[in-house]
Formats: structure tokens, C-alpha cells, sequence
């Protein structure tokens, strides 16, 4: 009887109370392709305004890759929290956080320097390509400070009969961003924010507030602006609004209610404001953040296994740029952006398998290695090597 009425109480639950009962690699992943679908618009046609559907459906206010993004930081806020409290010390979780996020990072962007780009120059102007002058004018030291700071790649003469020209990796601008709302998990947990969950909810209506003003008052919108260190403080309030969102839902995961009527009014509400009072930004935070959650948590669907032959996501977020980039370069008289969608989706998931399988999981493995951590970066292909 009281298990019966247990079992009862958390399929009431928003959040299964096992944690890993839920379809967050499905989901990610899933966010993943949205991105590189959204990208084919904007690289087909140069821009994303009046191009891309979900452009043209939410009056110009966001595309689908828009929306994929900020899932994911609304997902990383979550288990980016639930990593903290696992964590045996500050150190220990930053260390996981710079074994997730580097290795990966940093190949990707070597290849796409090294390799992808100029194989960029390759075009009808240039049918030996522009190698050399391609490497002349390279800035090595902005290369380096990119690199370490999780800023995308910043390289002349490559694509240049695309309607995007020099954009070398676009998509891992977002990196830095992400990997700053890590670093404000510590900082928050230092005013003791799991037993004070007030100070997560302070912070996301802070965020929240300074959207809302960006939103509707026209504020802060110095976009033109390129940092050195941070690429633009313009989008903080965006990516802490979704990424502290995600960060209530764990702190409140024994409250919230799975309802099937309140879902229905979350999904009803988004492609309200799209449609008709063009009020996105303002529902999105919490509409969006409801379903993902409801979608992860799924009672009788729950695809745990999706990853059993490795966790493709992030590789295929950090390789479609440039993979669509070239797919366009050399094909794109015979594409439009559905066919452009489906021959650099294809390519693009080889690039994520090698990724994974040749990268990313054996960093992971380090993780419980503290000895390892700082050899990793130069050790790792001797001893891939050796196996």
C-alpha cells in the first residue's frame, strides 16, 4: 500500500526522483541537429532574417537554432547543479568541467584552422586554393587567446564564394558563455544556495529582468562590440536567464508537478508569443524550460540507451559550421537548404563519432585521475598511441 502510494506521488513529479531516469542525450542531441537545420538557412542565404522557418513563424524574433541553444543551457543548468552536489570539492567539479568542455573544444578548433579552412580556399577564383596566404594571415596571437578563452576561430580567405564568407566555426561562440555559467555554480554554492534556494531565484529574475528590458526597451544593444576576453556581455543576461532557469528546476525538483494541462499551456503559450503578440523572450524562460523538463521526464519513455554507442551531441555542435560551410562551398549550386541539411547532417555525425570515440571519452576517463589533469593535453596522444 505505501508503495503503491510512493510510486503514486512521484508520477505526480516533474522530476523523476532518479535522476538518471530521463532523456537528456536524446534531447541534446536532438538540440544539436536543430542547430545545424537552422545554420543551413543561414548559410545558404547569408542571413536568418525572412530565410529560416522559424524566423519567418516567430515574426523575425528567433530562428530554431535559437531555441536549441537556449535548451541547452537550460538542460546544463540542471546538470551542471546536480554535478556540483555530487562533487567532492570545488576543485573536483572543475576539473570534470574542463575535462568536458576543453579537449573536445580544442581539437575542433585546431581542425578547423588547420584543416577545414583551408581546404576553404579551394574555389573557382583559387583552384589550387590560397594556403599560403590563408596561413600569412593568421593572427597567431589572437588564434591562441581564442583557443584558451573558448572563442571561435577568427580566419580571412576561406569561403569566399559563400554567402558567409570567412566564418570559420561561427557555432563555438557559445562555448565561452556556457562554460562562464559553470564557473557561477561555485560562486553561488559559497552563499550556501542549497539551503538558500532564494539566491538561484534572485539571480534568474535579475537575468530574467535584464532580458525583459533588452526585450521590450531596446537596451543593451551593443552587438557590434568584440571583447578580448569575453566576446560580448550583451548575451549574459540571455544565457544566465535559460541556464539559472535550469538550475530552480533541480534546487525545486521535489515540488514541481508534472501536469499534462500545464504543458499544453507552456507549448500553447510559445507559439503564441511567436505568432501573435510577439512576446517570446518573455515566455520562453519558463514555458520552454517546463516542456524540456517534461519531455526529459517522460514516465513510460525513457531512452537512457540512446548513447550506448557514444554521446554525439557535443561533437556535432562543435563540427557543422565548418563542414556546412564547405558542403556549400562545393556543392551549393545544386543544393537548397533542405538537401544542404541532410549531406552536412551526414558528415557531420562521422566528424561527432571520431569526436567522441577518439577524444572526448577518453578525457572523461581522467576525471577520477587528479594526477592526470594537467599532463592530459600533451600526454593523450602518446598513450592513445601505445593502445
Amino acid at each position: 500500500m505505501l508503495l503503491n502510494t510512493a510510486k503514486r506521488l512521484e508520477q505526480k513529479l516533474l522530476i523523476h526522483p532518479d535522476l538518471k531516469a530521463n532523456n537528456f542525450d536524446l534531447l541534446r542531441f536532438l538540440l544539436a541537429v536543430a542547430v545545424i537545420y537552422s545554420h543551413c538557412y543561414v548559410i545558404y542565404y547569408g542571413a536568418v532574417r525572412d530565410t529560416e522557418p522559424f524566423m519567418l513563424f516567430s515574426q523575425n524574433q528567433t530562428d530554431l537554432g535559437g531555441i536549441a541553444v537556449n535548451g541547452f543551457f537550460i538542460i546544463s543548468g540542471f546538470l551542471i547543479v546536480s554535478s556540483y552536489r555530487h562533487s567532492k570539492s570545488t576543485l573536483e567539479f572543475l576539473k570534470k568541467r574542463i575535462l568536458r568542455i576543453y579537449p573536445g573544444f580544442i581539437v575542433a578548433f585546431l581542425i578547423s584552422m588547420l584543416v577545414l579552412g583551408p581546404l576553404g580556399t579551394f574555389d573557382q577564383a583559387h583552384p589550387q586554393g590560397n594556403v599560403a596566404q590563408y596561413f600569412e594571415f593568421l593572427r597567431k596571437k589572437l588564434l591562441l587567446l581564442n583557443l584558451f578563452t573558448l572563442q571561435a576561430p577568427s580566419a580571412v580567405l576561406c569561403f569566399q564564394p559563400s554567402p558567409l564568407p570567412n566564418q570559420l566555426n561561427e557555432s563555438l561562440w557559445t562555448i565561452q558563455y556556457e562554460f562562464i555559467c559553470y564557473l557561477t555554480v561555485p560562486f553561488i554554492a559559497f552563499f550556501k544556495v542549497f539551503r538558500r534556494k532564494w539566491v538561484a531565484v534572485l539571480v534568474f529574475t535579475a537575468a530574467y529582468l535584464l532580458l525583459v528590458l533588452q526585450a521590450s526597451s531596446q537596451l543593451f544593444l551593443w552587438e557590434g562590440y568584440q571583447g578580448k576576453l569575453i566576446s560580448n556581455p550583451v548575451y549574459f543576461p540571455r544565457f544566465f536567464t535559460y541556464f539559472f532557469a535550469g538550475c530552480c528546476v533541480y534546487l525545486f525538483r521535489r515540488r514541481l508537478q508534472r501536469n499534462h494541462l500545464l504543458a499544453l499551456l507552456a507549448l500553447s503559450s510559445l507559439i503564441t508569443s511567436m505568432v501573435w503578440f510577439g512576446g517570446f523572450d518573455l515566455v520562453a524562460p519558463f514555458s520552454l524550460t517546463y516542456l524540456l523538463f517534461y519531455i526529459a521526464y517522460l514516465p513510460h519513455i525513457q531512452l537512457q540507451n540512446f548513447t550506448r554507442y557514444g554521446d554525439f551531441s557535443y561533437g556535432t555542435y562543435l563540427y557543422a559550421w565548418p563542414i556546412q560551410q564547405l558542403v556549400m562551398l562545393f556543392a551549393g549550386g545544386q543544393l537548397t537548404p533542405g538537401s544542404l541539411f541532410l549531406v552536412s547532417f551526414a558528415f557531420t555525425v562521422v566528424a561527432a563519432y571520431a569526436s567522441w570515440h577518439g577524444i572526448e571519452k577518453h578525457f572523461l576517463k581522467l576525471k577520477d585521475n587528479p594526477r592526470w589533469l594537467p599532463f592530459a593535453l600533451f600526454t593523450f596522444p602518446v598513450f592513445s598511441a601505445r593502445k
